[in-house]
């Protein structure tokens, strides 16, 4: 199997409106990608927008019917995709179908969501001018400084958390401190490892991995206020670089990774920029 992308440049705004089940379809004179290699179960990276190199990955989905066939008139193309769903006067009316070959392959898909991605497009993700590329694994990595650029789906930002920490945990680990030492404190404290005995630790690491190269990262109030504070020498951990991978047969891993750090670190308010606030309105005036 492979993996499948699939450009949707009427998206211009930059993420489709994706529900349970979606319908697609293409009709073409001649069998073009991806007749032969789309199934079920296949996965497919929608591509926003933008033109031949352009645009986003909005999200992973997954096939879920296929009909593919020849046809010999647009009304015979409408019996066949009714299989998928897709009312006969909806198919018809269309302006794609109005102006596709008047016989030639139908191919039509169903698909569900599987995660949201909302990364950069990159040059190794090339599509052809039917809309359609394939590749055995997709990279996901950020471009240029933009900042930590958040991943909303959980698991891959999990995967991009746990990355970054185990670069770090080794990193410890070769500055001579003992596996005993290195508490992973992430589930309960502002900070993620704390290096010493319990009662006097002697280091705390706050880590942050991002899928772009040196670029701005994402502190919490709770994470200035532990290295500023409490008197213990934290160290700001960012893991750049990172680059997540989809296989075709549906797995993300991370590879890579360049450790920088900021030693001691203790932010101050020229460095920080404010990007919420939590407000309390004054319900009894």
């Amino acid at each position: 199997m492979a993996i499948l992308l699939k450009h949707q440049p009427w998206n211009a705004g930059g993420e489709p409106d994706v529900s349970d089940r979606e319908v697609e379809w293409n009709m073409w004179q001649r069998r073009l990608l991806p007749f032969q290699q789309i199934d079920i179960g296949t996965r497919v990276v929608l591509v926003s927008g933008g033109g031949p190199s352009a645009g986003r990955l909005t999200w992973e989905v997954e096939v879920l019917d296929v009909v593919k066939d020849r046809y010999d008139d647009h009304e015979h193309a409408a019996r066949l995709i009714q299989e998928l769903g897709i009312p006969r006067a909806d198919f018809l009316n269309t302006e794609y179908t109005t102006n596709a070959p008047d016989s030639g392959w139908l191919l039509g898909w169903t698909y569900r969501p599987v995660r949201r991605i909302m990364q950069p497009r990159l040059p190794e993700h090339r599509i052809g001018r039917n809309g359609w590329g394939l590749t055995d694994t997709l990279g996901v990595r950020g471009t240029g400084t933009r900042g930590q650029g958040r991943l909303d789906d959980p698991l891959l930002r999990r995967k991009v958390e746990l990355a970054a920490m185990t670069l770090v945990y080794q990193w410890l680990i070769n500055q001579g401190h003992s596996r005993r030492s290195i508490r992973n404190t992430s589930a309960y404290h502002p900070y993620d490892y704390e290096v010493g005995p319990e009662h006097a630790p002697k280091l705390r690491v706050e880590v942050k991995g991002t899928l772009g190269g040196q670029s701005p990262v994402f502190v919490t109030a709770g994470e200035v206020r532990a290295a500023r504070e409490d008197g213990i020498r934290t160290v700001l951990a960012i893991v750049h670089d990172l680059e997540l991978t989809l296989r075709a047969d549906g797995s993300w891993t991370v590879q890579g990774g360049d450790l920088w750090l900021d030693d001691p670190w203790m932010p101050n308010d020229d460095a920080l920029q404010a990007t919420q606030f939590r407000y309390e309105p004054d319900y009894n005036p």
